[in-house]
């Protein structure tokens, strides 16, 4: 153990000597005036839960802020298309709404054969990761979301569990975009978006709402979906110190179509087809989902109180195969959070407390034609509670800003079996500190940290226990993880050019690796030894005149396993190269963009006896915005996905029975559409 953590550490570190050798001819830029702090110190970072801005930050953090011509043009339906520029992060569209997209950061999470795990994503202050690390993201509707921050590196101590990385996302529309927004789009394979989107403040109230319909047969047969999504929100002052903001969301998905993953010879050359054992038992999903919160702010004579709570309503149906059969969960989940900021100290602080609760009512009945049976094969209820304690510091020297944070946790996990009559529970306790500088170089600011992260085996995945049985998986233990990083962000030519460039390395123990023993039978998981992953992420934003804009992202991941028998052996569902470019123009009323994307090939799985190709993606869109009359406008727009037609597999099932890891990609396709405006 000592010799794998002393060469990873001696990787790392020869990597960091390496980008500090080259890192004078980016510091002999320097400007007359502070540049980075009038672009990007005045961004509060809230992704990490405190008042730290982006420009002083002592870690890895990406941030996107969209313009009202791009969500016009962009009506995103995935959440890849908002992030494939932003470093670090990897979100591919399975086109399958019934296990939703695929998130890696830095690698993290590749484990996961439906929704996220192992990253922490939060939506208008809302987490969707729940107490046990399970997020699902078809809460999020990616056209609505007009901000993101991206922690890329281990983030427990701002978050606990399932944080190797942080998204968050906002959905309120800056003050002076229209006051309501209607937008409806129709493309190929009978797809069908309708859009509504209100602001406006009333009477002292600041309300945000919105609201979608959306439908499509999908590219591949058997993956049509339905989903219904909106959100209200409503924040005012309570007097001259204190303030209140409520939000409630929901998401809706009457049908999602399971097509299931194919093999090689059949993505390739049918990539349209269903497994015809999924279609034949009517394998998919349908949920409801309500969220709420409420977040209180109040200054005093010393400091911000900020006290918040949040609750989860989900009903899931979820038809497989005949061996794994119909499973129908019913759950409640939330938390609340309490934290206080002091302000006439030395240093700044923060202290705080956080509470987390799940609850899943578990039913796995036989599948009949798609709807449960009368054989009852599971019947119990798994609980979740986390309770934490953290504190955060910073000290300001002069141009260097030097950060600490730790947090502790304690989770408990339990399941009351109704069929077998027994109960059984595991608990963890886990300490997670973070230390990291800031130096300002007036135009740029030089970082590194070291921080970690756990990621607890969820309910599912204690649960699936090899050999079966009830219970959870007595030999299953949380991942865990060490991060090293240093990198430079900062900006030149009188802030045209904007550049982010970090080194990174992951240490990563007790790795939870999922598996099938028979064919369409369940995912199982097992911890098996450990993984390395080290890389650069790199983004340059590039704006020689205000009609015009280029983003490039380059992205280098080497994950790799560390001992057992895969040792040496690639980590699978993680592309070690990706790039990603943005140009954007505004000819008159003319916004024009093209997007293009290149991942390079990957594993697999864990013995690395499959790829997946390369593959390079264009994609184009334009909008219009001279039907602009004194209290309304029209837009029109159009966007074409995939313009070379490209064949690919946009995703892998990792580590699937039989070989049938890979999940085919649309062809070209069109969408059109207007938007209407009124102010």
């Amino acid at each position: 153990m000592k010799s794998t953590i002393r060469k990873f550490t001696i990787k790392v570190l020869l990597v960091a000597a390496l980008f500090i050798s080259f890192s004078p001819a980016l510091f002999s830029q320097e400007a007359s005036t502070d540049t980075l702090s009038v672009t990007l110190d005045q961004i509060q970072v809230e992704a990490a839960h405190s008042s730290i801005t982006i420009g002083k930050s002592p870690i890895s953090v990406s941030y996107l802020n969209r313009s009202e011509a791009d969500v016009t043009a962009r009506p995103a339906a995935t959440m890849d298309e908002l992030t494939f520029t932003l470093p670090g992060i990897w979100i591919s569209n399975r086109e399958n709404a019934a296990l939703g997209e695929r998130m890696t950061i830095r690698g993290m999470g590749w484990r996961s054969p439906f929704g996220l795990r192992g990253v922490m994503v939060v939506m208008d202050d809302i987490p969707l990761t729940v107490a046990d690390g399970q997020t699902i993201m078809n809460m999020v509707d990616p056209a609505m979301v007009q901000s993101i921050e991206l922690l890329r590196g281990p983030s427990a101590t701002y978050w606990g569990n399932s944080s190797g990385g942080v998204l968050y996302m906002r959905t309120r529309p800056p003050a002076d975009s229209p006051r309501l927004m209607l937008r409806s789009y129709g493309g190929a394979y009978n797809t069908m978006k309708y859009e509504a989107r209100w602001h406006d403040d009333i009477g002292g109230v600041r309300w945000n709402a919105y609201g979608s319909y959306f439908e499509s047969d999908g590219f591949r047969d058997h993956s049509a979906s339905e989903l219904i999504r909106g959100g209200l929100s409503a924040g005012f002052d309570l007097s001259q110190n204190s303030s209140l903001e409520t939000r409630i969301a929901f998401s809706g998905m009457p049908k999602a179509e399971h097509p299931g993953s194919l093999s090689a010879e059949d993505a390739s050359e049918n990539p349209s087809k269903a497994w015809p054992p999924f279609v034949d038992a009517s394998a998919g999903k349908d949920f409801m989902q309500w969220m709420a919160s409420a977040r209180y702010l109040h200054n005093t004579s010393s400091g911000l109180l900020t006290v918040s709570a949040h609750g989860t309503l989900r009903d899931f149906n979820n038809p497989l195969l005949a061996n794994v059969g119909y499973i129908i969960v019913d759950r409640v989940a939330g938390g609340s959070r309490v934290t206080y900021d002091f302000d006439n100290l030395p240093f700044n602080l923060q202290i705080g407390g956080e509470l987390k609760f799940q609850r899943d009512e578990r039913e796995q009945r036989n599948n009949v034609n798609g709807n449960p049976g009368d054989q009852l094969r599971i019947d119990q209820t798994d609980n979740v509670s986390t309770q934490a304690l953290f504190a955060q510091t910073a000290f300001d020297v002069n141009r260097l800003i030097i950060n600490f944070g730790l947090r502790a946790d304690r989770m408990v996990f339990g399941v009351d079996d109704f069929i077998a009559n027994e109960n059984s529970s595991r608990s963890f306790f886990t300490l997670n500190p973070s230390a990291g500088i800031n130096y300002n170089l007036n135009n740029a600011r030089l970082f590194a940290s070291i921080s970690s992260s756990f990621d607890a085996p969820t309910t599912t995945e204690f649960k699936n226990r090899p050999g079966g049985g009830t219970g959870f998986n007595p030999d299953l233990l949380p991942e865990r993880t060490i991060g090293l990083e240093t990198g430079i962000r900062g900006v030149s030519n009188n802030s045209r050019v904007q550049y982010d460039f970090t080194l990174f390395g992951l240490n990563i123990t007790d790795l939870i690796v999922p598996f099938i023993e028979v064919d369409g039978g369940p995912t199982l998981f097992r911890n098996e030894g450990n993984t390395r992953h080290y890389g650069l992420e790199s983004h340059v934003r590039f704006q020689p005149v205000d009609r015009f804009s280029l983003d490039f992202m380059y992205t280098w991941t080497e994950a790799e396993f560390a001992d057992g028998n895969v040792e040496g052996n690639q980590v699978p569902g993680v592309a070690p190269h990706r790039i990603g470019t943005m140009l954007t123009g505004y000819l008159g009323h003319h916004a024009i963009g093209t997007d293009l994307e290149w991942i390079g090939e990957y594993y697999a799985d864990s013995a690395n006896s499959a790829k997946n190709d390369s593959y390079f993606l264009v994609n184009g869109r334009w909008s219009f915005s001279g039907l602009h009359f004194e209290s309304w406008r029209l837009q029109p727009f159009i966007s074409v996905q995939n313009i070379l037609n490209q064949r690919y597999n946009t995703s892998v099932s990792v580590n699937a029975f039989g070989g049938r890891y890979f999940e085919p990609g649309s062809n070209r396709n069109v969408r059109f559409g207007l938007r209407l405006d009124f102010f």
